[in-house]
């Protein structure tokens, strides 16, 4: 027969992973779905104000064509934010890290663009941060 301390931690195993299952599909939820960038008629840059707390994430996603130029600009009183842009393959560009970015295109479709904050930042009680994120194409 199994003592009841056993039986306990089983109980609390099975506790714990039906938790992790209800609350991680949760949280992605909670984040949103990326957001479609749509320029304005005649113009080839858009300015996105957004607002990030703890580990939370804003992705935005943009249309490009191969040989065309894009550039990015992440602004923030928060020295933690950074962003980081994925092919349209989801393969992390040539780049880590950053808050400015630039580089001729070499696959036609959507990229998509994650403002986030460094873990370490991220961790601490209360963090947030405002951006602003500057996107032109050309």
């Amino acid at each position: 027969m199994k003592s009841d301390k056993s039986n306990s931690h089983r109980n609390l195993a099975w506790a714990v992973t039906i938790l992790m299952l209800l609350v991680v599909p949760l949280s992605i939820f909670a984040q949103g779905a990326p957001e479609r960038v749509r320029f304005q008629s005649g113009h080839s840059s858009a300015t996105l104000r957004g607002r990030i707390v703890g580990f939370g994430t804003k992705d935005y996603v943009v249309e490009a064509k191969a040989g065309q130029a894009m550039t990015l600009r992440l602004s923030s009183a928060n020295p933690s934010t950074y962003f980081v842009i994925y092919s349209i393959n989801g393969r992390a560009t040539d780049m880590n890290e950053t808050r400015e970015w630039s580089d001729s295109l070499s696959e036609t479709g959507d990229y998509l663009i994650r403002v986030f904050m460094m873990r370490s930042a991220a961790r601490r009680k209360g963090a947030a941060a405002n951006f602003t994120l500057s996107i032109s194409i050309h």
